[in-house]
């Protein structure tokens, strides 16, 4: 089937219109209005359930032009390869304190392709990628750094290198995406000979991911994490059978392992397909401990699409958990996604969450003993940048960013470009010596991200090149 087939498909599907729901006559698709709205010289509006909210017909109308145009040219142009991933530009350099829902007509809207689909922008979204920050995007051979691992994904784990990788995901990850169950006989220190395919693949995702996040200090475990993420998903059709909690564990683990390496899945789709899941599950009829582990990876799922959703300047459709807001630093998982829901919320319009976010901590990395883990502080000064940027909340985020043990995400080198711009723009605001902090903390994170996502290079280029502009060359600070 076309592409065209599948959006006049899509196109069909449009539900009525505001107008003709209350007059009770029969609506049409026509685009950017029905007919009746036509007639009456009026805009034609309909209700979008997952933003609760009402959209404009004109609003799809620009969307499908959009795809339309963008199917219609080839997808080799290095434009195109420039924007392949989420990781690979970054651009607008201001936070954003306006609802990206606001006024959706106006707004201009961009697709990156990807992994053989497209992947939706915002107006706003940092990684529209601007001419100036193209034009220095290198493509880099990963293989030469790290080695080439085996095809089929071979792996060999002693039981020395399996405790350390099961230690540090529950250490760092697991407080933040509560997915696996500490008590799952594959994580015992003996790992079991006779493991169903379910579990072979849920064990080594949690490999590729906890060498994700080790892998930004110590290069040498990118290659093993490669070979385990190939080994894993050998396994990934018999672990995704059925719609049980097993399924929604390795969906999510998947969206995980996304946040560090998104060009090897569609995050977008991973946590659409866990939102389904798990709304699903929590329908039915389950036991004490399930309701529980269903309650915890949904408060995960929150939280991811949000971090990504703040990102790529897009709704975000999973709904808010149920249960009241909690900062309690002995609960990460749940900090986290009371930070996100505040996010979500003024993303919407609601200015009123600068009333319940939590103060900042001192951020100081002297600080021998933080109340909060680094990912949590991390997210805290981020969120405060966001609903209220200024060039103090600025320097917190770059300096939670280059506390010991912070993870780094493909969306961590994103805040790094947009704090440090930012004090560039409104460094009159700060001391030279806190501008020259901040912009050396910058050159270090994205010199150690771009292992990683070598698209760094190119916001490390931008920032050089503002500061150079400014005050002459970076050899004073570095």
């Amino acid at each position: 089937m076309s592409n065209d087939v599948d959006l006049d498909s899509l196109i069909q599907s449009l539900p009525a219109c505001k107008r003709c729901r209350d007059c009770r006559r029969g609506c049409d698709t026509l685009l950017p209005a029905c007919r009746q709205c036509t007639k009456a010289g009026v805009e034609c509006v309909f209700f979008d359930h997952g933003l609760n909210e009402f959209l404009p017909r004109s609003y799809i109308a620009s969307l499908v032009d959009h795809v339309r145009s963008i199917t219609a040219r080839p997808h080799t142009s290095p434009a195109a390869s420039a924007i392949e991933a989420p990781q690979d530009a970054v651009g607008n350099s201001s936070a954003r304190t306006e609802s990206v829902t606001s006024e959706p007509h106006h707004c201009e809207h961009h697709f990156a392709y990807a992994g053989g689909s497209y992947r939706y922008l915002g107006a706003s979204a940092c990684l529209i990628p601007p001419p100036r920050v193209q034009q220095t995007i290198e493509t880099t051979d990963s293989t030469q750094e790290f080695g080439s691992p085996s095809p089929c994904g071979n792996v060999s784990v002693d039981s020395a290198m399996h405790n350390y990788l099961v230690q540090t995901f529950f250490e760092n990850v697991d407080p933040l995406y509560p997915i696996l169950d500490r008590q799952l006989r594959f994580l015992a220190p003996q790992v079991p000979s006779n493991l169903a395919p379910s579990e072979i693949f849920s064990l080594h995702m949690l490999y590729s991911i906890t060498c994700h996040v080790v892998s930004v200090n110590d290069p040498r475990y990118a290659a093993f994490g490669e070979s385990s993420f190939l080994h894993a998903m050998s396994f990934l059709e018999a672990s995704t059978l059925e719609p049980t909690i097993s399924t929604l564990q390795a969906v999510l683990l998947l969206a995980v392992n996304s946040l560090f390496d998104p060009k090897n899945g569609n995050l977008g789709q991973q946590i659409a397909l866990a939102s389904r899941l798990a709304l699903d599950l929590e329908m039915q009829e389950l036991a004490t401990h399930e309701v529980s582990l269903i309650q915890r990876m949904h408060s995960a799922i929150f939280s991811i699409e949000n971090e990504l959703a703040s990102t790529l300047d897009r709704p975000a459709t999973f709904p808010e958990p149920i249960w009241g807001l909690s900062f309690d630093p002995q609960n990460p998982s749940e900090y986290l996604c009371s930070l996100y829901r505040l996010q979500n919320r003024f993303r919407k319009g609601d200015k009123s969450v600068l009333n319940l976010l939590p103060p900042p901590k001192d951020p100081s990395p002297d600080h021998c003993h933080p109340v909060l883990k680094p990912a949590l502080r991390m997210a805290l000064h981020q969120t405060h940048f966001l609903l209220n940027p200024s060039p103090e909340n600025a320097l917190h985020v770059l300096d939670s960013i280059m506390q010991l043990k912070s993870i780094y995400m493909f969306l961590t080198p994103h805040w790094v470009y947009q704090a440090a711009t930012f004090v560039l723009q409104n460094r009159e605001a700060l001391s030279p010596g806190d501008v020259n902090k901040i912009i050396m903390n910058a050159v270090i994170m994205l010199t150690k991200a771009e292992r990683s996502w070598h698209s760094s290079a190119a916001l490390l280029k931008r920032i050089c090149r503002m500061y150079s502009e400014i005050f002459g060359s970076l050899d004073g600070i570095l």
